[in-house]
């Protein structure tokens, strides 16, 4: 069998010298950029926190899209005032603002101490003036799974900026997240937790500390267990709390015997038994509040010793808290507070 033969195109030596040439110049200019790039990143890498927050926008987003437009019940609660100028601005070492919304390594993945996680939240400033839209910090306080979480990927979904969460369950609770949800990478360190007693404190103090150190965005902080659910959509709960001057507490004195009935005498004189109150374990404080229930020692110290079942923490703690410290340091000169 015979092939058909076809000329070969060579290209002369010079040419071939210059192709070389330019093949090395393009080599040389990749490894030189590279190298440069590499630095410069490094360089940024090496930057302090508060320092890279400087390249977040000072224009605030929009307000947060709605996310149903469905009519609301008429008895939805009534519009609050506009909240009063925040006080000036102020920083913490330990503050941590969010560069990156999203699954991102923040604070809450630390090997702190309850005392040290405590010491460092009680050092941050009361109320922060931030060139950034304000957050709503929903805690959540789960032995285990979080059962109605669809529901509440629902309620976030859209809503990517305006809210924060973290969830403290029992610290053998291994069920794998799924990356692509709002809860992946927001579990707090935690410790057992037991119906009762002062370990329901503990928790609940050491989601309000998690929360104020993470981000200085988070100005209202909601603690929530694992059956509550959100009556309105994200946009109304949200513009509600952050417009609102209140803090909303259940707070009462109840004279019977699930009340002052409870009262140990051995607390006086630091707590009397005209301070003791009662009521719900769970609340919707603002920053300033959330700083004073993580800094407090003197009382807690006393409840942790002395309030033992009948008498219950999670029901008398903060609502006492909130007598002695006479409204726990609320903004405004009345008790600002929703029992």
């Amino acid at each position: 069998m015979a092939f058909e033969q076809h000329p070969v195109q060579t290209f002369p030596k010079p040419f071939s010298s210059y192709l070389m040439h330019n093949l090395v110049l393009h080599a040389i200019s990749f490894v030189i950029g590279l190298s440069l790039g590499i630095f410069i990143t490094l360089q940024l890498k090496s930057l302090p926190i508060f320092f890279q927050s400087s390249f977040v926008s000072t224009t605030s987003p929009s307000a947060p899209p709605g996310t149903s437009t469905t009519s609301l019940p008429s008895s939805a609660p009534p519009s609050p005032p506009s909240p009063p100028p925040l006080p000036s601005n102020g920083t913490s070492n330990y503050s941590s603002v969010s560069l990156e919304e999203g699954h991102r390594l923040s604070l809450i993945h630390h090997n702190m101490s309850d005392e040290e996680l405590l010491r460092r939240a009680s050092s941050m400033v009361p109320t922060v003036q931030v060139a950034m839209t304000p957050k709503v910090a929903f805690m959540f306080l789960t032995s285990g799974p979080l059962p109605l979480a669809p529901l509440w990927e629902k309620f976030f979904q859209g809503n990517e900026g305006f809210y924060s969460i973290y969830v403290h369950s029992r610290p053998d609770y291994n069920e794998t997240i799924p990356q692509d949800s709002v809860f992946y990478g927001r579990r707090i360190p935690s410790q057992p937790v037991y119906w009762g007693t002062a370990s329901m404190i503990d928790a609940e103090r050491r989601l309000l500390a998690n929360a104020l150190i993470d981000d200085v965005s988070n100005q209202r902080f909601v603690l929530l267990s694992d059956s509550c659910i959100p009556l309105f959509n994200f946009k109304k709960i949200y513009d509600y709390l952050i417009n609102s001057n209140l803090s909303f507490l259940s707070v009462f004195d109840d004279p019977g015997k699930p009340g002052r009935g409870r009262y140990n005498h051995q607390m006086a004189p630091m707590i009397n038994l005209t301070d003791w109150r009662k009521g719900s374990q769970w609340f919707e404080v603002h920053r300033d509040i959330a700083l004073h229930i993580v800094s407090d020692n003197e009382y807690y110290s006393i409840f942790e010793k002395l309030c033992r079942p009948p008498c219950y923490n999670d029901e008398h703690y903060i609502p006492t808290l909130k007598v002695l410290t006479k409204c726990l340091g609320a903004l405004v000169t009345d008790c600002s507070f929703v029992a």
